[in-house]
């Protein structure tokens, strides 16, 4: 049965004077992806797609490097476009309203980003070719991702819910939730 092991990147070091697609992982970030990659079983997993970003390559590159499972960078893995801010306070109301259905031009339009991150996974998936893979994406994208997969638009408070990094195991033969974050919803 092959499964689909979606991973949150890991803890960043926050430096708003760049762009956030370039913010690195921490200390913290590495030693609990390092935690994450030991403590999971990765059996059947043929290869671990990621974002182009820094803080989701960093965060494959460590699970590959202790599992030896292949990397491969899909571009429609990044995080979903929003606009600079300059303020964890502002971008978490800015976001949560977002994430509530109101609509932000600064922001990725809803519907393309559900169509883009569901036919870059379907590709994923595809490519896979009845095995394993995992991917390495960010909390808002995959936000979507798991409303489409869930068939309902997920709340912020359950876009804070993903811990960074975290994990979630999806049943490819079922498409649905098997373990790990939105598997209780």
């Amino acid at each position: 049965m092959a499964k689909l092991f979606v991973v949150r990147h890991a803890q960043v070091t926050v430096d708003y004077r760049i762009p956030a697609a370039e913010w690195g992982i921490s200390a913290e970030g590495i030693d609990s992806t390092r935690e994450l990659a030991l403590h999971e079983s990765w059996d059947g997993v043929s290869c671990i797609y990621h974002s182009p970003e820094s803080k989701a390559i960093a965060t494959a590159k460590i699970i590959s490097e202790i599992t030896r499972i292949p990397m491969m960078c899909m571009d429609d893995l990044r995080e979903l476009k929003a606009p600079i801010i300059e303020s964890t306070d502002e971008f978490v109301r800015r976001v949560g309203e977002y994430l509530g259905g109101a609509r932000d031009p600064e922001f990725e339009d809803w519907d393309d980003a559900t169509h883009r991150i569901v036919n870059c996974v379907k590709k994923i998936v595809d490519m896979a070719a009845g095995s394993s893979v995992a991917m390495v994406s960010h909390g808002r994208i995959l936000t979507v991702l798991f409303s489409y997969i869930l068939k309902r638009r997920l709340t912020a408070d359950e876009w804070r819910f993903i811990r960074l990094p975290d994990l979630s195991v999806i049943d490819l033969d079922a498409w649905t939730v098997e373990r790990g974050f939105f598997s209780g919803t």
